[in-house]
C-alpha cells in the first residue's frame, strides 16, 4: 500500500510544481451588466424615471409621498445603482440584470459601507 502511495504523492508534487503558485499577476476584467430593463429607465423622461422609481419604493412598503430628484449613479457590482430623492426619504436602488430590485435607505446603505448616496441630477421630477 505504501508503494502506491509514495508514487501519487510524487507525482501530485510534480504537477504543482509546475503551478505558477506565486509572483504571477492575476488580472481581472470588471464587466458592466447591462439589461433591458435599465435601457428603458435610462429612455424615460425624468419625471416618468422618478414615477418609476417611486413605485419600486412604496412596493416595499417605504415611503414617498413626491419625488424631488431621481438618477443614476453608478455601477455597483453587476447591478445599476439609482437614486431617488423624497420629500420624506432617500433611497439607493440595485437594479440586477434580471429586473430585480433591492431598495435601501441611503443612510442604511452608507452605515453598511457598500456607498454613498450621490444626487446629480439637481431637476425635480414631479410625481
Amino acid at each position: 500500500m505504501l508503494r502506491m502511495i509514495v508514487p501519487a504523492a510524487l507525482a501530485m508534487a510534480l504537477a504543482l510544481a509546475g503551478c505558477d503558485g506565486g509572483g504571477a499577476e492575476t488580472k481581472t476584467k470588471s464587466i458592466a451588466a447591462t439589461s433591458p430593463y435599465v435601457e428603458q429607465l435610462k429612455a424615460l423622461s425624468p419625471m416618468n424615471r422618478g414615477l418609476a422609481l417611486r413605485r419600486a419604493v412604496q412596493d416595499t412598503n417605504q415611503a414617498c409621498k413626491r419625488v424631488v430628484t431621481a438618477g443614476y449613479q453608478e455601477q455597483y457590482k453587476n447591478m445599476s445603482v439609482w437614486n431617488l430623492r423624497c420629500t420624506d426619504g432617500e433611497y439607493a436602488l440595485f437594479i440586477a440584470p434580471s429586473g430585480d430590485v433591492q431598495v435601501r435607505s441611503c443612510v442604511d446603505v452608507k452605515a453598511l459601507g457598500v456607498l454613498e448616496c450621490r444626487f446629480a441630477d439637481t431637476s425635480p421630477a414631479k410625481s
